[in-house]
């Protein structure tokens, strides 16, 4: 028996990763010849519009748009709707939908729920504290039958703190299948380090400002912010008061990431944690060297050599400062060998190799 019925739910069609990427896998899956249906709270967040319209998208009735209080509300009101779906197997994107796990479960005992994880299960923690928070992860996660993470570092700290439950590595599908980077371009003045995240404070930006501000105390280079967010406002105010705001850009959400990474120097994540940052690979598979806080045990992995940039600690701006001045003494182009890195993150590699775990599930259901 195959998974020939496959559902994704989403509380709603927000612009992070888990919800892009499990759109990049649902058109490989659909190519496959599968039936994608989407289930989400609400039709909002800003992105149904390139869904791929073969995608099944049922909504919620009455809605349930995204607050404070609603995840706790989404699972039940979800699970009422999974006899009539009738699907194979659940894919549940990332951690944050892991909140539907149980009412799935209660409502389909039989039916494989496959978690892909997204975000460090637990924080660090001291050890008195770890082991209640291991006790009550073990709860949480109950339900799911298979856990997928995105490297093998992240399944080892994984399976450390959740043991015996099945877990499979596969890699993100940042990339689309045949991947060439477009030809780099040295920027004509100053070189231009990139920031692409959320204006979050996940995202730590308060630090990657003061750790530029730092490297332009040595030497010229302008720092542009992709994305959008709540922290807008103080950022700009940071930047004003580092004295730093006329070569700073935060240009918002765009749409050119590629053409933008093919005349950047280096990439700058300063988050506080991070899953496995698609960010790193995207920039990497562009030839842009990387300079990263050491947010995500995977990083050890992607960034193992100074061509391609340096991991360093976080909460230090000026570590920060120094390794983007060594990443800007790079070679602009490495002749191939920062694409190589991560060429195995080829998106239709990686919708198959969810598609074999979701047929073995399925042919193992009761």
């Amino acid at each position: 028996m195959s998974a020939r019925r496959i559902l994704i739910p989403f509380h709603d069609f927000a612009r992070g990763g888990t919800e892009r990427v499990a759109q990049v896998l649902a058109q490989h899956w659909l190519d496959a010849g599968r039936e994608v249906t989407i289930l989400c709270g609400s039709r909002g967040g800003g992105t149904i519009d390139r869904a791929d319209p073969r995608i099944r998208v049922v909504e919620l009735d009455p809605e349930l748009p995204r607050s404070p209080l609603s995840r706790l509300r989404l699972g039940p009101a979800m699970a009422a709707r999974l006899p009539e779906l009738a699907p194979d197997v659940v894919f549940i994107p990332g951690n944050f939908h892991f909140v539907v796990g149980r009412a799935f479960r209660k409502a389909m005992p039989g039916l494989p729920l496959v978690a892909k994880v997204s975000n460090p299960l637990l924080p660090p923690l001291p050890r008195p504290l770890a082991a209640i928070a291991r006790a009550g992860l073990a709860v949480y996660c109950a339900p799911l039958t298979t856990l997928v993470y995105m490297a093998p570092e992240l399944a080892e700290a994984g399976c450390a703190d959740l043991p015996g439950t099945p877990a499979e590595v596969i890699a993100e599908p940042n990339l689309p299948v045949g991947h060439e980077p477009l030809p780099r371009h040295a920027p004509g003045g100053d070189p231009v380090i990139l920031v692409i995240a959320r204006l979050e404070p996940q995202k730590n930006l308060g630090l990657a400002l003061e750790a530029f501000a730092g490297l332009l105390r040595r030497r010229p280079a302008r720092l542009s912010i992709l994305g959008e967010g709540a922290e807008r406002a103080r950022l700009e105010a940071h930047a004003r008061s580092l004295g730093i705001a006329e070569h700073v850009d935060l240009p918002g959400y765009v749409t050119d990431i590629p053409q933008r990474l093919a005349g950047a120097s280096a990439l700058l994540l300063s988050s506080r944690y991070e899953g496995y940052p698609a960010v790193v690979v995207e920039a990497l598979a562009a030839d842009v060297p990387v300079v990263t806080t050491d947010c995500s045990p995977s990083l050890a992995g992607l960034i193992d050599r100074p061509s391609r940039g340096e991991v360093v600690a976080r909460d230090c701006p000026q570590a920060l400062a120094e390794a983007l001045g060594r990443a800007l003494d790079l070679p602009f182009a490495s002749g191939g060998e920062r694409p190589a890195a991560v060429a195995h993150h080829d998106a239709a590699a990686s919708a198959a190799a969810y598609l074999a775990l979701f047929d073995r599930l399925a042919a193992a259901r009761p």
